[in-house]
């Protein structure tokens, strides 16, 4: 069972759109994003736990503190300064427009199949990015979830 917050799937399958097959361990964050994602690459039935909080990914990450929070900063959003904001802000807008349950488990092609056919919310959920941001991940993120679920 992997425990994951919504956004960090989304990312796992625009990934595999824009092309990776295969995830290696980044050294910067030293986060659990590479594992995970091959779990969920490899096993389509991997069970999934959503969450808007802490998640298996961020578990090593050297910017998670010990309040369970990210740390990191950002500041390509307006009024936003830290990660943790943002994430928060994102992952609980994704639950809400796709009416998944947080603490509830899915298959990993359960979660895919939902996030695609909600796939126009992409729109709603990075509201605050530029327009051109948005229209690269709609577009890798359905590559990568018609790749994933075998749509052509």
């Amino acid at each position: 069972m992997i425990k994951i917050k919504p956004h960090h799937f989304f990312d796992i399958i625009k990934l595999y759109g824009k092309g990776v097959e295969k995830f290696v361990p980044d050294t910067k964050y030293n986060h659990y994003f590479y594992g995970a994602a091959n779990k969920i690459m490899t096993n389509h039935q991997a069970e999934l736990t959503i969450t808007s909080g802490s998640d298996d990914i961020c578990t090593p990450c050297i910017y998670l503190g010990k309040d369970k929070k990210c740390t990191d900063r950002l500041n390509h959003i307006e009024g936003i300064e830290l990660k943790n904001v943002w994430n928060e802000i994102i992952d609980k807008r994704i639950i809400e427009f796709t009416k998944m349950s947080e603490g509830k488990r899915y298959s990993a092609k359960e979660l895919c199949e939902i996030l695609f056919s909600g796939k126009e919310h992409i729109y709603d959920v990075w509201n605050e990015e530029p327009k051109s941001d948005k229209d690269s991940r709609y577009e890798a993120f359905c590559l990568g979830a018609k790749k994933y679920l075998g749509i052509f």
